[in-house]
């Protein structure tokens, strides 16, 4: 077989094939990303016209840069027919192989602690949150289990501690000082938080702090932190707050979320699979979560397109409107559609999401699992991406953060609970906290401090 030789021509020389095979042109950003990270290192496979047989992409990709030349291999040794059929087989072969899940979840996760934009790979955010989750932490009592609460804590107001990449304020989400210790002149990419209910609920680990205010106490109170986080949260990015819904207590969270200039989108329910148990009428069995966004660009998302938000809506089966038969049918939280004659099944996801209560929720009252805070870290966030916490309770946030790859900016103005998210981190990591002060790990802290049976 004769060699090839490897030949520089100039962009303007190659042409596309009279039949294109792909439709790539939504993927021509990536490529370009790719080559002005790692260079044209592909050559072109091209006829002596200048024909393209192989890299219709790259070659698009290298016009959008404005490249003057690319390399080729020239392929005039096959016939036309050989190479119609070879530019099938090239495109078909690269989907013959099947990934190595294990070694794949391995391989990336090395490549994130170097730092790499995993980006850069080519999958997609929800395929790297599946891949690098496959090596997290899969137990969902361990998962959503947290220490219980220090009678003495190490942590001091004003205290910050570095989680790996992630920060924790011991603080009040309130001061525009807090937030700047916390965040350092960065931008939030996303909020996820649970302020307090205002409902005086006290738990097995004691009250909430700022959670027996008067009506208008409150208020002012969400106001005010709600103004804090519209102001480091960047535009398009999503804030979802968990709230209580009851009496003035849903119009004070959404008056707050519309009063801080921010768009609210929708209010998803989180049902549980657990009620609770009280005098009124109808028990408990779900909470609320705003979801909207800072107006001022593009709001954010990564999820699919197939999510709807009147998912609790459907009876058990409803056929859809149009010519091609097409039914809904419930399952759970899910709506199932099957359309077309070939069957074709797709999930739809709304705003209900079923999600157990954790086991141990006396640890904080309204903890959350963190399975629920994952699903919304997906659809508005990517890998890399801060998210900000400033209610950061027992550290479900921090955790989901911690399982998905974003870097987590959270606040809990109870050193208690400071302490939680400390623990909590240290126990599902094996790794150790540090007081950014001095950086010194938690356990000398906790010596330094004379607290007793700290760790």
């Amino acid at each position: 077989m004769e060699k090839n030789t490897l030949a520089y021509w100039p962009v303007e020389r190659l042409h596309a094939c009279e039949r294109p095979l792909r439709n790539n042109d939504a993927c021509v950003e990536r490529m370009v990303a790719a080559i002005e990270r790692y260079g044209f290192r592909v050559p072109l496979l091209v006829r002596a016209d200048g024909e393209v047989v192989d890299g219709h992409l790259r070659l698009k990709a290298a016009r959008q840069l404005a490249l003057t030349s690319v390399p080729v291999l020239l392929v005039d040794d096959l016939d036309d027919a050989q190479v119609r059929s070879f530019r099938l087989l090239v495109n078909r072969s690269a989907t013959w192989a099947t990934w190595n899940e294990a070694a794949l979840s391995r391989e990336l996760a090395e490549l994130q602690t170097l730092h790499v934009d995993l980006s850069l790979t080519g999958f997609e955010p929800r395929e790297l949150d599946r891949f690098l989750g496959a090596l997290a932490l899969d137990d969902e009592d361990a998962l959503d289990a947290a220490p219980e609460p220090p009678m003495h804590p190490v942590s001091r107001p004003g205290d910050v501690w570095l989680l790996g990449g992630h920060r924790l304020l011991c603080g009040d989400a309130t001061l525009p000082e807090a937030y700047a210790a916390l965040m350092q002149g960065m931008e939030a990419d996303m909020i996820w938080t649970d302020p307090p209910y205002n409902v005086g609920y006290e738990g097995k680990a004691g009250k909430i702090k700022n959670d027996a205010m008067s009506d208008q106490t409150f208020a002012a109170f969400l106001q005010r932190v709600f103004q804090r986080i519209a102001a480091v949260v960047r535009k398009g990015g999503a804030v979802y707050v968990a709230h209580a819904d009851a009496g003035q207590l849903g119009v004070a969270f959404r008056q707050a979320y519309l009063q801080a200039g921010l768009k609210l989108a929708s209010c998803l329910i989180w049902r549980k699979n657990t009620g609770v148990l009280s005098r009124a009428d109808y028990h408990w069995q779900h909470e609320p979560i705003l979801y909207g966004w800072r107006p001022g660009a593009p709001h954010v998302w990564y999820g699919d397109r197939k999510q709807t938000t009147v998912q609790d809506a459907f009876p058990a089966a409803v056929r859809e409107a149009g010519e091609e038969a097409c039914w809904h049918i419930m399952d759970g939280e899910r709506i199932v559609r099957i359309s077309g004659r070939d069957v074709r099944v797709e999930v739809l996801t709304g705003t209900v999401f079923c999600e157990a209560k954790p086991q141990r929720n006396a640890d904080h009252p309204t903890m959350k699992p963190v399975a629920l805070i994952e699903r919304m870290l997906a659809n508005s966030s990517k890998r890399g991406d801060v998210v900000l916490d400033p209610f950061g309770g027992s550290g479900s946030t921090l955790m989901a953060c911690e399982r998905q790859g974003r870097i987590c900016r959270t606040m809990e103005l109870d050193p208690r609970f400071a302490d939680v998210i400390v623990r909590r981190w240290e126990e599902a990591t094996g790794r150790e906290a540090l007081l950014e002060e001095g950086v010194r790990p938690f356990a000398e802290m906790a010596l330094i401090r004379g607290v007793p049976h700290a760790c």
